[in-house]
């Protein structure tokens, strides 16, 4: 139980970097992926968007053996495109962390820099503070160090280091074989553990699990899936409680089916509802959805942007037959084309790759021929703007199942015959 006097104004985050006391179970994830890293492995992390796995590598940092043995760093790749801009947020992260802010490391980069004019800052050995400057604001201002010597600096460290890159499968679109560049590095590194996250399943897959790929099994596989439902039913009312507030159960399910067991948007949903909710006020279905359709109003501006940048008609139809339909299947049936007007099957197909476009998906592939809107925000915008808002309320239960079977399929393998 957190201290009242420090306690924040709402239990509920929605950032990245959430504290230990208000972070919602993961418990056995953390375990597991700490005790891979102590025992020498790398680990790929995979999981979908929005359901919170940049959330618990910041709580692994957090916790007391990885703070007490490693030093660790935090690179996300999200929107570089090439060598050059891995390299800026490589390095730059790297200059900046606190473990490199020492006047030991920090003399250790005055070397590596020794044939290029720039300065890291000041040592004042009175105080011991270093004044360690942001490197360049600019690539054009950003002097480079070496790959190689950033890598090499990692295995000098007294401390072991453990380094996240994020949206790691974003170096399989750069024009550079970087995935061979980092292998040549990393393979040789005692002294420092990755985690590879992504949020694309199948890109990482390709990357870790073929063997013509240089990261060929690599690493540990972590396949991060949704909160469990109890345990996130009793975070939320234990958040509630605490406050002197209370939610009905059956409030908390259905934000959770609504959302589909992502962490992200039921963050934002519990958020809004209970900073509405006054002093031993209870919280219950009306209440959710009047957070939910507040939220599709603030949204309003960013989606209609997002809308607008799918410049044809057919592709913004087959867009808005998947959001009516939840879950869409046969969509190049005649039924279905005449029913959205989506013209003939080879515009659909055009449209569906248009909208699963890897570096900003809007549309994603649950199975052979079915398709879900990726943000579930996005299509309760829709819903909400085509007016049948009320019936993807009245279906979230009944859509979450469905979904979870297909996401999750039984397999029962053959027995051997005697």
């Amino acid at each position: 139980m957190a201290n009242k006097g420090t306690r924040p104004a709402n239990p509920f985050f929605t950032g990245i970097i959430i504290p230990d006391r208000y972070f919602c179970d993961r418990e056995q994830e953390t375990k597991t992926i700490i005790d891979l890293i102590e025992n020498g492995n790398n680990v790929v992390l995979k999981a979908q968007r929005r359901i919170g796995k940049s959330s618990l590598v910041h709580h692994i940092f957090n916790q007391k053996r990885v703070q007490e043995d490693y030093n660790t760093l935090y690179i996300d790749l999200f929107g570089t495109k090439n060598y050059n801009d891995f390299h800026i947020a490589f390095q730059n992260k790297l200059i900046n962390a606190p473990f490199a802010r020492t006047a030991k490391i920090k003399r250790n980069f005055e070397q590596i820099l020794k044939d290029i004019n720039v300065s890291l800052g000041s040592y004042d050995p009175a105080t011991g503070q270093v004044s360690l400057p942001s490197i360049g604001t600019t690539p054009a201002q950003m002097p480079r160090i070496p790959l190689e010597e950033l890598f090499g600096f990692l295995e000098t460290t007294k401390k072991k280091n453990l380094i996240v890159f994020d949206e790691f499968q974003q170096i399989e679109y750069y024009p550079e074989r970087m995935a061979a560049i980092l292998r040549s590095h990393i393979q040789q590194m005692n002294n420092t553990k990755f985690i590879f996250s992504g949020s694309s399943k199948h890109m990482l897959n390709m990357m870790f699990m073929n063997h013509n790929k240089p990261f060929y099994k690599s690493s540990s596989n972590i396949d991060l899936d949704i909160l469990d439902y109890n345990k996130y039913e009793s975070f939320v009312s234990g958040c509630f409680e605490e406050y002197g507030k209370s939610i009905a159960p059956e409030a908390i399910r259905f934000v959770y089916d609504l959302f589909l067991g992502e962490t992200a948007p039921m963050q934002e949903t519990m958020n809004h509802v209970f900073g509405k909710a006054g002093r031993k006020a209870s919280a219950g279905i009306p209440e959710i959805k009047e957070s939910v359709a507040a939220i599709l109003e603030s949204k309003d501006e960013s989606f209609r942007t997002l809308l607008n940048g799918i410049e044809k008609e057919k592709t913004r139809n087959t867009l808005y037959c998947i959001a009516a339909q939840g879950i869409a299947s046969n969509l190049t049936s005649s039924r279905i084309m005449k029913d959205y007007a989506l013209d003939n099957a080879s515009s659909v197909q055009n449209a569906l790759i248009s909208l699963q476009d890897d570096n900003n998906p809007i549309v994603r592939k649950l199975t052979k021929g079915t398709y879900i809107i990726d943000d579930r925000m996005f299509e309760l915008w829709i819903a909400r703007e085509g007016n049948y808002l009320d019936i993807k309320f009245e279906t979230a239960s009944d859509r979450h199942q469905r979904q979870r079977a297909l996401e999750r399929p039984s397999f029962q393998p053959t027995a051997p015959k005697s």
